[in-house]
């Protein structure tokens, strides 16, 4: 079989074909049956050696947004580790533009939708990279020849400042919860709290991925791609232990009160009803992980481990928050002050003393 025909879907019955055509650029073709396939793969053959150029093919029809974006998710739900970010934006950009012919989207018009939902410059990217993998994903399929979404200009992240809890905003949050919010509540703030937990790490999470008697939690390929292991400290053990009396038969950790799986929404109800409530303003979920990992470095923990706690993929998404630490620098550079521990300092200090001797200074 020429090298050239292939079935992308082993046992779908659908073949492709790629070549090169006669003005240098590689070609890939849906065809369908294999027999086909091998036609046309030898017939484009021939044309591109002939010097035939290939005629513009017939769109067996334009396809609409909706249809790029379905094709794009059900790629993410194979091949992404945490595909309910992907799922969610992709539902807020086919209400916008599910029913428009996908090839006729603009970058200037994607790009000004995005504008419009005045998001953080970091949504905005995200938005962006996913529209970006929409197209990518036709251009594989063989739908369009362009990604618009490429074009758009990212915009700069201001990742400076972290919000993180104070020992009195944690009082008085675990207060409001105590009072106003079940048990549950208490175990998912607290194991969000001591483990740093991403919240699609912590909501995905299934009882066959800890181990209360080692006192681990395996994460199966994060969002960084990798595996991570995550000690349990006294404290998020309780917690455990108590959801195991609340659902430990079930498959997953975190169940709503109807024994559904957590949605986005869900959590951000109660916790954000609960903020209110104990009057503490400009935070989210995800300040959680920030305290975490802030608490860690305060309390003298070296970076490098901090980043293997947080699954950090690179060292400066750590170094974020070591101006946290006030005795970070501080100890750095007090290394090289100890007592002659500079033979330059030592050659001076004589030096400077033999001549206050034979001056009488």
């Amino acid at each position: 079989m020429p090298r050239g025909v292939w079935e992308k879907v082993p046992g779908s019955g659908i073949w492709w074909i790629h070549y090169v055509d006669a003005e240098g650029k590689r070609r890939r073709e849906k065809v369908g049956r294999k027999g086909d396939a091998i036609k046309l793969y030898h017939k484009r053959k021939a044309d591109a050696q002939a010097g035939r150029k290939l005629e513009k093919p017939l769109r067996q029809r334009e396809r609409t947004f909706e249809e790029f974006a379905t094709e794009a998710l059900s790629y993410a739900k194979k091949h992404k580790a945490n595909p309910a970010d992907d799922e969610q934006k992709i539902g807020v950009l086919v209400n916008e533009f599910g029913d428009r012919i996908a090839s006729s989207l603009t970058q200037q018009e994607l790009a000004a939708f995005l504008d419009s939902r005045k998001t953080s410059p970091a949504t905005f990217n995200r938005y962006r990279a996913t529209l970006s993998m929409i197209y990518r994903e036709a251009i594989r399929n063989g739908w369009t020849e362009r990604n618009p979404a490429r074009l758009i200009r990212a915009k700069k992240e201001q990742n400076g400042r972290i919000r993180f809890l104070s020992d009195e905003e944690e009082a008085r949050i675990r207060a409001v919860i105590l009072k106003h919010y079940s048990d549950r509540n208490l175990n998912e703030f607290e194991i969000a709290l001591h483990t740093g937990m991403r919240r699609s790490e912590q909501f995905s999470l299934e009882w066959k991925q800890t181990d209360l008697k080692a006192r681990r939690i395996h994460l199966l390929k994060t969002k960084n791609g990798s595996d991570r292991a995550i000690p349990l400290n006294s404290i998020a053990l309780a917690a455990l232990q108590r959801q195991h009396a609340i659902s430990g038969s079930a498959e997953r950790v975190f169940l709503t009160e109807n024994g559904n799986p957590f949605i986005r929404k869900a959590i951000r109800r109660w916790f954000e009803e609960a903020l209110t409530i104990a009057g503490i303003a400009d935070f989210s979920w995800h300040c959680l992980r920030h305290t975490f990992c802030s608490r860690l470095v305060m309390a003298g923990v070296p970076l490098k481990t901090a980043q293997e706690l947080m699954g950090h993929k690179t060292i400066q998404m750590t170094a974020r928050y070591a101006h946290l630490s006030p005795s970070y620098l501080q100890n750095a550079v007090e290394m090289i002050a100890g007592e002659n521990s500079h033979p330059t300092a030592t050659k001076l200090t004589s030096t400077t003393t033999a001549t206050k001797t034979a001056t009488g200074r």
